[in-house]
């Protein structure tokens, strides 16, 4: 069943050494982990935010946005959940940090986010500042809904305070001055900015509104933030507040709460540019519930200013989106071990060791049913293709250059056709692993001329099998995140591979019942095409 101990015993030692490692390893992390605290007068908090989405058309989506590091303030963990939502990934804006959900029909959906924040007592180091896109500093100095820019009465004010301090420093101060002192805040007053200039009287909204306002009459860049006060209740989150761009750099203002460029630690930006810490396309917000508490954090989670070459060893350091593509990567490996388990025991053979997991992967990052779809009509137009050329006696790369060609046509076909069919379909289909199909499709004609159609379905059909088995292994998102703080438990890994591939013992396949997962004796066909990779059978890889 297993190879004779001592004959194998070097791998045996190693194996050993490996799960040592391993245990060894995350056992000392883990006490560095226990042992480790805040630094005095920090603290940790856990930051719940639940929202009640109304979609009303197919498609409609939903943006929501992490929470902002500040001077003072680090996120250092996130988590999202969206049941019955699907997540839109696009790498064209790497600046992009909204996280956009779609949903494919109508109805009512719950968003759930929670975010786990480090304040410091002492400052940390300032997060660089970005200077506003010319897009956006258009956005930024015009009017929007709630805030009239260059009307009668702003521009009557903003005449009167230039006249005084022409310069923006200066101007940026008296303009604040004046809406703080002028604009007394009324919970049952306007929230429009030319109502409130007008009135001397508005809720905390259209105060901070009537401040941008004049700050963009005066051709100055200036935006809404939407945020949290984590020392206030959740009845009266979110907070508003101002920021403007003096020409260097973005300067916080709160003309309700009386705070001029510097705001208190616990302030934190959660959206810039709206009042709302959510917005919907073809969507309603219907309802938000904020939870605000305080948590026990393990230092090693927390960024630091004093760096260190060790820190290379601390992958949770990383930014959350960081973590979450991690996290992912350091569940193929599993992926991949499961695929073993199920070859090794069962007796079964797949087009490949890693394709399994890798077509999983692709299913977990667009809606499973059509990648099934699109992964089965590209291999089938594939395979019709590649069985179109057969007078063709290529060597393997320039076949599989073709196949590729053809592939990636098929896939673009596929693609534009579902399209045609429903508008909504998410564009990341087209991310699906075409070297993979290319492969697959070259194994599944190879398999095909030299052991029929039988043995070609027959492992088709294993790897499909199989490709479901890693997808639930993908699918334990909780294990990524767990692989992330222990990356070292992969020397198991290692391990139980080793000694699956020792096993020589009866397997599935040799069972009465289960006779017909056996593959018949080989039979090499006399094949008329390819005859330089004649050897090949397909299973490589």
């Amino acid at each position: 069943m297993w190879n004779p101990l001592l004959r194998q015993k070097p791998v045996y030692l190693s194996i050993a050494a490996l799960l040592l490692v391993a245990l060894g390893s995350t056992l000392f992390r883990i006490h560095l982990h226990g042992e480790s605290s805040l630094p005095t007068g920090d603290s940790a908090w856990q930051v719940s935010i639940l929202h009640e989405i109304e979609v009303v058309e197919p498609g409609g989506t939903i943006r929501i946005s992490p929470p902002y590091d500040t001077r003072y303030a680090r996120l250092y963990s996130q988590a999202l959940a969206y049941p019955g939502l699907r997540q839109i990934r696009s790498k064209t804006d790497r600046r992009e940090r909204e996280i956009v959900l779609t949903a494919r029909n109508p109805g009512h959906y719950q968003v759930e986010s929670t975010f786990s924040i480090q304040v410091s007592s002492v400052g940390l180091s300032t997060p660089k500042p970005v200077a506003p896109t010319e897009q956006n500093r258009q956005v930024w100095m015009s009017s929007e809904d709630g805030i009239t820019v260059n009307s009668p009465v702003t521009d009557r004010i903003i005449a009167a305070i230039s006249q005084k301090t022409p310069e923006a420093a200066g101007l940026i101060e008296q303009i604040y001055n004046y809406v703080s002192t002028q604009v007394r805040i009324n919970s049952s007053a306007t929230s429009d900015s030319d109502a409130a200039l007008k009135s001397h009287s508005a809720t905390a909204l259209g105060s901070i509104r009537a401040l941008i306002a004049l700050l963009r009459s005066a051709h100055l860049p200036a935006r809404m933030v939407s945020g949290i006060d984590l020392h206030e209740s959740p009845q009266k989150q979110p907070l508003v507040w101002a920021e403007v761009f003096d020409g260097n750099r973005w300067v916080s203002l709160d003309s309700v709460n009386g705070y001029y460029d510097h705001l208190p630690p616990y302030y934190v930006p959660v959206r810039k540019g709206d009042h709302t810490l959510a917005t919907g396309h073809d969507a309603r917000i219907s309802g938000t519930t904020i939870k605000i508490t305080t948590t026990r954090a393990d230092a090693s989670l927390l960024q630091s200013d004093s760096r260190k070459i060790t820190e290379i060893f601390s992958l949770n350091r990383l930014a959350p989106v960081s973590r979450e593509t991690l996290a992912v990567l350091l569940l193929l490996p599993l992926g991949v071990l499961s695929t073993e388990i199920v070859r090794q025991f069962a007796g079964i053979r797949t087009y490949g060791t890693f394709t399994p997991t890798l077509l999983a992967l692709a299913i977990t990052h667009v809606a499973w049913t059509t990648a099934i779809i699109v992964i089965a009509l590209v291999t089938a137009i594939g395979f019709t293709f590649r069985a179109s050329m057969p007078d063709l006696n290529l060597q393997r790369t320039p076949r599989l250059a073709i196949v590729f060609t053809l592939v990636a046509l098929s896939m673009s076909l596929v693609v534009s056709g579902f399209s045609y069919f429903d508008p909504a379909l998410d564009s990341s289909v087209v991310l699906l692993p075409a070297v993979i199909l290319t492969m697959m499709v070259d194994r599944i004609y190879t398999v095909y001329d030299e052991r029929g159609a039988r043995i070609a379905l027959q492992r088709l059909l294993w790897t499909i099998m199989t490709s479901f088995i890693a997808l639930l292994v993908l699918l334990q998102t909780h294990w990524g995140a767990w692989l992330v703080s222990y990356p070292e438990m992969h020397a198991a890994t290692l391990a139980a591979i080793i000694l699956i591939g020792l096993y020589d013992g009866p397997r599935l396949k040799d069972l009465p019942y289960f006779h017909w997962i056996r593959e018949p004796a080989r039979k090499i066909r006399n094949r008329l095409t390819d005859g330089a990779q004649s050897g090949q059978s397909g299973d490589s890889m």
